[in-house]
């Protein structure tokens, strides 16, 4: 994948109002739960645990696979990225928008899916996480299982 400008992250894609939103993090980190929140609210779910984003001339794109979590639905489908969350368990119900892009390459990192690691992987995996930081649009999600986190994604 990094040869055709791509990385696998362990994450969640959910295409919602015609645009792709990803949700990243580890085991537990609450991808099923969001994907089912916005699914609730008419999204469509990609997969629930590993997404593929990839960089085309007009912006990245996210694509679902078929490497499911906990929710079974995943769809071949793809979505010009929108925004990119980082997923925190909370009581409150919040986003934080990321300016600093070293600390979301750092986070991009610890999730990226590593299938054959070698030099030459690294160096373009590299150059194309610290593009995606750069370019996409970053939050911190503080949420809790009610379902109100929904409403403030959809007004970013």
């Amino acid at each position: 994948m990094a040869d055709r400008g791509g990385c696998y992250l362990h994450a969640c894609g959910v295409i919602l109002d015609g645009k792709g939103w990803l949700f990243v993090g580890h085991s537990e980190a609450g991808k099923s739960t969001t994907s089912l929140m916005l699914k609730e609210a008419g999204g469509e779910i990609l997969c629930d645990d590993r997404i593929i984003v990839r960089k085309h001339s007009e912006g990245f794109k996210m694509y679902g696979t078929w490497s499911h979590g906990d929710v079974p639905d995943i769809s071949p489908n793809d979505a010009p990225l929108h925004a990119i969350f980082f997923l925190e368990q909370n009581r409150e119900n919040k986003l934080i928008l990321i300016d600093d892009k070293l600390e979301v390459v750092k986070k991009l990192l610890a999730c990226l899916i590593k299938p054959m690691v070698c030099a030459d992987w690294w160096e373009k995996e590299l150059s194309l996480i610290e593009r995606l930081a750069k370019e996409a649009t970053c939050y911190r999600m503080l949420f809790d299982k009610s379902g109100q986190i929904v409403g403030k994604i959809r007004n970013t």
